[in-house]
């Protein structure tokens, strides 16, 4: 049974989910600045936690949100001289980039703060009508005295709360630890309307009301994110979203440890930043995926390109390893160990540890023997989401047209090829032949065409 560490609680708890569906949010960027190696961690052991989740058999409705607006996307669009769109935009894009290097799955639903003001209003009126949230003459706050778990999340103390914090200095709130849930537009300011007047949102309303806009006001399975987040972000919005609904926001609060360098917080203040698109070129997906794997998800995580280069080695021994064997899992006691590591609040070190000795003892069993330790050992790696495809786009080709003809369909190009596989999905889906369309996905990702329901496209092409 699949244990996570519950930030809330402070301890591991079953992840006794009540229904099939689990509900998962993940706190995703704010565009002002491209991804860095940090970025590439919370999505990366996030994506394991997610495709896990559909291992055992969960239909994860997985949310990550954009945050295309708040005080530092102003500041760096003024900075560059671009509206606060253009610099959003641009910078989306490197991020969506870097997600399909990653092989990180595509969200069901991708919200943005600027697309979702309708709802934030809303709630915003609903907290100012139960007298939690009171307007200032620089915009309208979240009043903290009037819930009483404030703090329970990070553990901290309204005595100990250091200097420093994101606290917004205002004169007329009633508290100094009130947070802003509506800011008053700035002269040459994005800014929208308001019964308020004209401004924007502050930053942790965001989440909360494109949470609710997405999933209701039941709460949800799994809120994810970096454990810098964990104050004040989540710390607000579980406060604002349980003080306006009375119902439990979340059931699991998981936050992944930072990433050092040379022992100190990888941060803009230290001007250690190191991008992500840099090591995606330099090696690939794989790479970077097997390097976070390596790692406690929940500690910090030192990185080094000679660290990376070491995962790059490692990674290629497990590569030539496998060979070309296929992907079935026929070692049970493997599946095993990969499983109980996994429920072990996804110990994936763990189970790194236990396959490096399958592999050294595969070194004494018979090739029928080896050949169920490889394909078991790739089977896994391709659950966690490591794609064993060629970059060869000819090869590529050929294998597309091959795959196709099972189905009958005619290749002359991959999209044209794959609206007809989809179409004839969804037919399957219609005729809730579930089982069959189910089949039909998993087949088709053996030759790295990724199937994503609920997308737009619906699907895309990896090869990483």
């Amino acid at each position: 049974m699949l244990k996570l560490y519950n930030t809330l609680t402070k301890s591991e708890e079953l992840a006794n989910f009540p229904s099939k569906e689990v509900k998962v949010y993940l706190c995703g960027p704010t565009v002002q600045s491209s991804p860095h190696i940090g970025h590439g961690r919370s999505a990366v052991v996030f994506d394991f936690l997610v495709r896990y989740l559909n291992y055992i058999g969960k239909e994860v409705v997985f949310a990550r949100n954009i945050t295309d607006i708040d005080d530092k996307i102003i500041e760096k669009s003024l900075e560059q001289g671009i509206t606060y769109n253009e610099l959003t935009s641009k910078v989306s894009q490197e991020f969506n980039e870097a997600y399909l290097a990653l092989n990180c799955k595509i969200p069901n639903h991708e919200p943005k703060a600027t697309e979702s003001i309708e709802e934030i209003i809303d709630l915003i009126k609903l907290l100012e009508n139960k007298e939690i949230a009171y307007q200032t003459s620089s915009g309208v706050y979240f009043d903290i005295s009037k819930y009483d778990n404030y703090l329970e999340l990070s553990g901290r103390s309204l005595e100990d709360l250091i200097s420093g914090t994101r606290v917004d200095l205002v004169e007329d709130k009633k508290n100094n630890e009130d947070f802003a849930l509506w800011k008053f537009a700035k002269e040459n300011e994005p800014s929208w309307k308001s019964p308020w007047g004209l401004g924007r949102p502050g930053w942790h309303i965001e989440c909360s009301a494109m949470i609710h806009g997405l999933f209701g006001n039941q709460g949800i399975d799994i809120h994810c994110g970096g454990n810098d987040l964990i104050f004040p972000h989540h710390e607000n919005e579980r406060a604002q979203s349980e003080a306006a609904f009375n119902e439990k926001f979340v059931n699991f609060w998981l936050h992944n440890g930072m990433v050092n360098l040379s022992g100190k917080k990888m941060s803009k203040s230290e001007g250690n930043i190191k991008l992500l698109s840099d090591y995606i070129n330099m090696f690939d997906g794989n790479t970077i995926r097997y390097f976070f794997l390596r790692a406690n998800y929940r500690k910090p995580q030192e990185f080094s390109e000679n660290l990376l280069k070491e995962s790059d080695k490692t990674f290629k021994n497990i590569i030539n390893f496998i060979g070309d064997a296929n992907s079935d899992p026929v070692d049970e006691h493997l599946i095993q160990l990969f499983e109980e590591s996994m429920n072990d609040d996804l110990n994936t070190p763990k189970f790194v540890g236990e396959m490096f000795n399958y592999m050294k003892l595969s070194e004494n069993q018979n090739e029928e023997k080896k050949l169920k330790i490889k394909s078991t050992i790739r089977y896994i790696f391709e659950t966690l989401g490591f794609i064993f495809t060629t970059n060869d786009k000819s090869q590529n080709e050929e294998i597309f047209k091959e795959f196709f003809i099972k189905y009958n369909i005619k290749f002359s190009n991959v999209d044209s090829a794959m609206s007809s596989y989809i179409e004839l999905r969804q037919e399957l889906r219609d005729k809730k032949e579930y089982e069959s369309a189910d089949n039909m996905r998993k087949d088709i990702e053996s030759i790295g065409i990724i199937i994503e329901d609920g997308i737009e496209s619906g699907w895309r092409w990896s090869t990483s």
